[in-house]
């Protein structure tokens, strides 16, 4: 519970698509917006029931026809210092902004990939070294088989790699350490599996950091570009 961050800190309802890239917002309530106010009332007590049972915040907004209809917030921002629970936690609002952190593999990272898979680019049972030059084992590994890694081992997490080398924290990274991202690619390619890949599932930050090498590799556009281009500026 003390690492649990459950928050709900979007939830976009919406009945139009606008090609605009910014599309301007406007506000309105649920009346007129045509939302059933008891059950968001239902809503609402359950969410403070939750929170006051120990989640530690939620934001919630509902935008329907370009315009704002419902926005909230409960709970805190911030609850815990590392693992000390804080004497007077940072009240949530619904100005608070959070970091995502690994909610990106799925909002950019996966969404990326299913895009592509669509349009015949990709193949889940593609080899990460058809992306990926150079994706190879060292003579000097113990456990052999980045040859024989595909798309679909990284995306179910069982590609042999470690959880978290944390590459940037040379304390830990050791060798392997770099803040510089294609320097990161080349500590990637050097770093040693720990298990047979495809033995056993272990969440892991290098297998969705491969991943996004390999949009990028496909596209020709830094990841974060290429979601905001194809994905949601479309969107609106």
């Amino acid at each position: 519970m003390k690492r649990t961050m459950l928050y709900l800190s979007l939830l976009a309802v919406s009945c139009s698509v606008s090609a605009a890239k910014y599309p301007v917002l406007t506000e309105s309530s649920p009346e007129k917006a045509g939302f059933n106010v008891e059950r968001l009332n239902q809503m609402d007590r359950w969410i403070s029931q939750q929170v006051d049972a120990g989640y530690p915040g939620v934001n919630l907004l509902i935008i329907k026809d370009n315009q704002i209809v419902y926005r909230k917030a409960w709970g805190a921002a911030k609850k815990y210092d590392g693992s000390v629970l804080m004497e007077q936690p940072v009240k949530a609002t619904t100005g608070t902004l959070y970091d995502l952190a690994s909610n990106t593999k799925m909002y950019a990272t996966n969404f990326a990939l299913q895009k592509l898979m669509s349009e015949g680019k990709l193949h889940p049972d593609d080899r990460i070294e058809k992306y990926i030059p150079g994706f190879a084992d060292s003579p000097n590994d113990t456990i052999k088989g980045k040859n024989t890694l595909r798309i679909s081992d990284l995306l179910h997490h069982s590609g042999g790699f470690p959880a978290d080398p944390q590459y940037p924290n040379k304390a830990v990274a050791g060798a392997l350490y770099s803040q510089d991202k294609g320097q990161t690619l080349e500590m990637i390619k050097r770093t040693p599996l720990e298990y047979q890949p495809g033995s056993k599932h272990i969440y892991s930050d290098v297998d969705y950091m491969l991943l996004g090498f390999i949009v990028e590799s496909v596209t020709g556009q830094p990841l974060d570009r290429y979601v905001e281009e194809s994905i949601y500026r479309p969107l609106g």
